[in-house]
């Protein structure tokens, strides 16, 4: 049911106003010049900006490819244009049209996304880097071989096929879904791979230490750092433990003083994290 709402939250004090109500599963957001972007269920909502405040929301995009999970973050590229994904779903072993796919929205022309990679079964979450790389995490979800698939870190490349459903993990074949060595040999491979199921619903460059990313990991209740390293036009990750004892973290934000914002579905709190002095 549309219960959902954005709120602004005051950061010094926590109080919380109500900005829009009865919203349908917002789980992205993004501030453009004039407008404020929302990704819910299956849709993608623009409400102009009126002096700084978000006016009744619009729905640009609906009925976009589905599984059951709704769509994820919205991030804006250092172009100015909005980032969203399609998750997957399939028939017969190959993507539904248009499914798990990342795309590239001008907010111009909101009607007419641009496909910018494919192959994520659940991209959720993306992120840019100081150096404009840009992150995404994959969710795996379906069985393959008849066992979970670990869940991913990947960098973006134009064009880059990431291989669902028919590859999975570090390019291996997913045989119950047609795969062959010789397809996911061409296809991209993850910079890192996470336990199965874990699902990754956020990502962030640190705001700590260089060449290293921050990742909630969901079901695991805990962040975890990438760091990583150049392979070619590609990268490498060594995963290390961060932060555990969370419920369901789902988001995590750099602010503006260099702190970093997590908010922690399971626990409906939002912790401010600071570097420890040395």
């Amino acid at each position: 049911s549309a219960t959902g709402q954005l709120l602004a939250i005051d950061l010094a004090t926590g109080e919380r106003t109500i900005l829009l109500d009865g919203l349908l599963k917002p789980v992205g957001i993004a501030v453009t010049a004039d407008a404020l972007w929302i990704a819910g269920r299956r849709e993608i909502w623009r409400a102009p900006l009126v002096n700084y405040l978000p006016s009744a929301p619009v729905a640009v995009l609906t009925e976009l490819p589905f599984n059951g999970r709704s769509l994820g973050a919205l991030t804006v590229s250092p172009q100015g244009n909005l980032l969203f994904e399609t998750s997957g779903t399939h028939s017969n072993g190959m993507p539904v049209e248009g499914a798990a796919r990342l795309w590239s929205l001008d907010p111009a022309n909101p009607t007419a996304p641009a496909v910018i990679a494919k192959g994520l079964k659940n991209g959720y979450a993306t992120a840019f880097d100081a150096a404009g790389r840009l992150w995404i995490t994959d969710i795996g979800d379906d069985p393959v071989n008849g066992l979970a698939p670990p869940d991913e870190l990947n960098l973006w490349a134009a064009g880059a096929d990431f291989g669902w459903v028919r590859c999975f993990g570090m390019r291996e074949v997913a045989a119950n879904y047609g795969g062959d060595a010789a397809g996911c040999a061409a296809t991209r491979a993850p910079v890192a791979l996470f336990p199965p199921r874990s699902t990754p619903t956020s990502v962030v460059p640190s705001p700590w230490a260089g060449d290293t990313l921050l990742v909630a990991l969901w079901n695991e209740g805990r962040v975890v750092e990438v760091t990583v390293a150049p392979v070619g036009d590609n990268a490498t990750g060594v995963v290390r433990p961060w932060l555990a004892g969370l419920v369901a973290p789902q988001s995590l934000l750099v602010w503006s003083d260099g702190s970093l914002l997590l908010a922690d579905h399971g626990a409906d709190t939002i912790y401010r994290i600071r570097p420890t002095s040395r």
